[in-house]
């Protein structure tokens, strides 16, 4: 294990987190400040008349937009970047979820670069400099608020940009203001909370069991969280343990750090998601089952471990492999108690896609997609083909 962490991420958690935007946006000295959302909420939640407030406390500017949408497209950015030049914004916020705050990050780096923004995300170019980007958390489990990741899609092609000069410089989670999250998004943003334990679990690197132990714990605080929140949507203790776990769990990976993580299904689901506009945790909740049966014959090794250690399976009774299956028996259950897709079909992914996808991940058969166990084109037609038919775990 040899790394160096760092991160100059500030995070306000609890009731009262709101009050602390003042004194933040003085920290930054904003004098013009840019808020990014999406829809109502974030007037009927009282949040923009809150930032306003702030604002004006302390002499800054506020513009709004609120046209961020799902899988958020790089043409918005492109049309805010060029606003807040003639604004002299100094300070970007966003409200709301990983769309917000991604679309808010590509902001911050876009501003003060000469060129087009999209560069970043093809990696032609690396960003050097960025606004400084605060996020107000309304929907808990991507992680954003702390990652150094941002998803943009321009066209079909969705990509990241991953440096940590995007962190969010601070952010403000209270967990009241998930309340009127819409049951379909916060149940498929529960689903990508739980796989972001996993795919840190597998390491290309030697594991480490120190961080076994943490990511199976935040795993199973995650599946627990998840069915609790698919029973009772009002349980406001049980969603700040869901912003806690999304905190936690993608601070930069800070669980698995000196680890080369995996994100096979976050890559394959970038692909789906550009192709389909499905949202992010549908898509893994699609996937992940069809990937963990396909490759358990290969390695079943990490997948029961987790079977054993997570769902209670006992080692002595099952062969690894059989450990492996029952394993993604587990997650697939989980998914459909958050009502959640388990097939391709369910997502109006049909079979005809399969191919030119696969040639998409794999740049025409030229390169692996994933890191523990690396997928060939033909490894990703064949869990594609098995992710387009549903099977009933009841």
């Amino acid at each position: 294990m040899s790394f160096t962490y760092a991160s100059h991420n500030t995070l306000v958690f609890g009731s009262d987190a709101m009050a602390s935007l003042e004194g933040l946006l003085r920290k930054h000295h904003a004098t013009s400040v840019l808020l990014v959302s999406s829809g109502d909420y974030v007037e009927a939640l009282g949040i923009r008349a809150a930032v306003a407030q702030a604002a004006q406390a302390v002499g800054a500017t506020l513009f709004t937009n609120d046209e961020v949408v799902p899988n958020p497209r790089i043409d918005l950015v492109r049309e805010l970047i060029g606003q807040a030049r003639d604004r002299n914004v100094d300070l970007v916020l966003a409200a709301g979820g990983a769309s917000a705050f991604d679309t808010a990050k590509a902001v911050g780096v876009g501003v003060p670069y000469a060129g087009d923004v999209w560069d970043f995300f093809e990696g032609s170019a690396t960003p050097s400099v960025t606004l400084p980007v605060g996020v107000i958390a309304t929907i808990a489990g991507s992680g954003s608020e702390v990652s150094d990741c941002a998803v943009l899609q321009q066209g079909n092609d969705k990509r990241a940009l991953e440096t940590r000069l995007i962190i969010p410089r601070f952010a403000i989670v209270d967990p009241q203001y998930s309340r009127t999250a819409p049951y379909r998004y916060q149940a498929a943003a529960a689903a990508d909370l739980a796989v972001g334990f996993l795919e840190p679990y597998f390491t290309a690197k030697p594991h480490i069991e120190s961080a076994d132990r943490l990511l199976e714990a935040g795993f199973k605080a995650a599946l627990l969280a998840g069915r609790r929140y698919a029973a009772d949507q009002e349980d406001e203790r049980n969603r700040t343990e869901l912003h806690w776990l999304s905190a936690t769990m993608y601070n930069h990976c800070f669980l698995a750090t000196g680890s080369e993580n995996d994100w096979t299904t976050h890559r394959i689901e970038h692909a789906i998601g550009g192709q389909f506009d499905v949202i992010h945790g549908e898509g893994i909740s699609a996937i992940l089952p069809s990937i963990v049966r396909y490759l358990a014959p290969r390695d079943a090794r990490r997948y029961a471990q987790l079977a054993v250690r997570v769902f209670g399976e006992d080692p002595f009774d099952a062969s690894p492999l059989e450990l492996a299956y029952a394993f993604a028996y587990h997650i697939e259950d989980f998914f459909q108690a958050l009502g959640l897709p388990t097939s391709l079909d369910e997502l109006g992914v049909q079979q005809e896609a399969i191919e030119p996808l696969a040639d998409e991940l794999s740049a025409g058969g030229t390169q692996t997609v994933g890191n523990y166990l690396p997928l060939q084109r033909e490894d990703v037609v064949r869990i594609l083909t098995m992710a387009c038919h549903k099977k009933s775990v009841a």
